[in-house]
């Protein structure tokens, strides 16, 4: 009799402990948010489509990464100085690795600008920022990075979430192996490091090969770039910045914000605190780089549209510059 019981028993835990999905190990911290996670589910399953039982295996995968956290608080472009964060993109190597990079992929590089028209040299000039030209794309589960942030990041939870069920919907419609897609800590993936979002909505199978590989597929790593900058809104034929001189009186008065590093600016202001103005049409963004060294800039549209990639102020300048060494191909910058 108490045989039969404890069987009973050992019988009714074991279908306790699996009725939940297989998973990461993690389930009793998971089940913290099952609320979150019931949400994401559902909007997955009754508006992508997405298998009920495909999305409650991956939603349950999810494992915790508190380095994911640790990174996103601890990203160089909250803590650097201009000079440092440059200082890690504009170097040497950096720049011939670009140059030699540019010229092996010049055919492929060419045919994508004159579709697109967007400069080759811009299109490299991403790939030299975000990944050192492919060669490092992550090695962080999308899946974990995602999942962490969305459920657990104090302030961007909500778009991490929705940047989550980008990514179920795309190994979904795709068969591609969640487990085995690896990114940056914040979930951006392949050569470009692009979202799940942007993945989806702006990259190209440009080989017409049935998928879009941003991973290997050069066609389709260039001209995915070069699409997401031109639905943007990238100005064909004009420039990112140029160099301004401005009163300096102005200037606390412009960023009174420490924040704030790209303000939009009028060519009325501009009138009022430029000592030429003969610039092209167009919006105009005055753009802070250091206020103790009184270091500055004027950013057009193409500039804003770079920081639609990364908002960063910093992180746009440096692919701006990186853009203009490698369409120079020359060491003259270095002295």
């Amino acid at each position: 009799m108490v045989f039969t019981k404890t069987k009973n028993f050992i019988t009714i835990l074991f279908i306790f402990l699996f009725s939940f999905p297989v998973s990461s190990g993690n389930n009793l911290e998971l089940k913290k948010y099952s609320d979150e996670i019931e949400e994401i589910e559902s909007i997955l399953i009754h508006k992508y489509k997405v298998d009920k039982n495909y999305a409650k295996k991956v939603l349950y995968s999810i494992k915790f990464r508190q380095e994911t956290l640790d990174s996103m608080s601890n990203a160089v472009e909250r803590k650097a100085t201009w000079q440092r964060y440059k200082n890690i993109f504009i170097t040497n190597q950096r720049v011939n690795a670009g140059i030699k990079y540019h010229q092996e992929n010049y055919k492929i590089l060419k045919e994508i600008e004159k579709k697109y028209g967007i400069p080759s040299e811009v299109i490299v000039s991403f790939l030299g920022v975000e990944t050192n030209y492919g060669k490092g794309t992550g090695k962080v589960k999308v899946l974990d990075s995602l999942g962490t942030l969305a459920l657990k990041h104090p302030r961007r939870s909500k778009f991490f979430k929705a940047q989550l069920i980008y990514f179920i919907v795309l190994t979904h419609n795709n068969n591609l192996d969640y487990d085995k897609l690896f990114g940056s800590y914040a979930g951006a993936m392949g050569a470009p490091q692009f979202m799940p979002e942007s993945y989806i909505k702006l990259g190209v199978d440009y080989n017409n090969d049935g998928k879009i590989d941003l991973w290997n597929n050069k066609y389709d790593i260039y001209a995915s770039i070069a699409n997401y900058l031109t639905k943007k809104g990238w100005v064909k034929s004009k420039n990112i910045y140029t160099n301004i001189k401005i009163k300096d009186n102005y200037l606390n008065d412009i960023f009174k914000n420490g924040d704030v590093r790209t303000v939009l600016i009028t060519d009325t202001e501009l009138k009022k605190i430029m000592t030429k103005n003969d610039l092209q049409p167009g919006e105009k963004y005055l753009i802070l780089l250091s206020k103790k060294n009184k270091e500055y800039k004027l950013g057009y549209k193409n500039f804003k549209v770079i920081m639609s990639y990364n908002p960063s102020t910093f992180y746009a300048m440096v692919v701006s510059e990186l853009s203009e060494r490698i369409a120079l191909g020359k060491w003259s910058f270095f002295i």
